[in-house]
């Protein structure tokens, strides 16, 4: 059977943004004239990175908000009352 995780937007964007990085070095590698300057192309990783901490900010803060938000409107539980044992030596 197949194991569930979480959906993780940031990873899914991280490695597609690295792909086309990758892919755009490729091209100037192979002697593409129309391709990005190189300070360009040596920026666009860190950039990538930027992006996917932000998106994964962005869901982590949502998935908080939710979690509260479905916390608020759950009937709260009473705890059952703790036994005091006396301890004897």
């Amino acid at each position: 059977m197949i194991d569930r995780h979480r959906f993780e937007p940031a990873r899914l964007l991280l490695g597609i943004g690295l792909l086309l990085v990758a892919v755009a070095h490729l091209e100037r590698a192979l002697g593409d004239d129309e391709s990005l300057p190189l300070p360009v192309l040596l920026a666009l990783p860190g950039v990538v990175l930027l992006v996917a901490a932000a998106v994964a900010v962005g869901t982590l803060m949502v998935r908080h908000s939710r979690r509260r938000r479905r916390d608020a409107e759950a009937p709260a539980e009473t705890a059952p009352e703790p036994e005091f044992v006396s301890q004897t030596r």
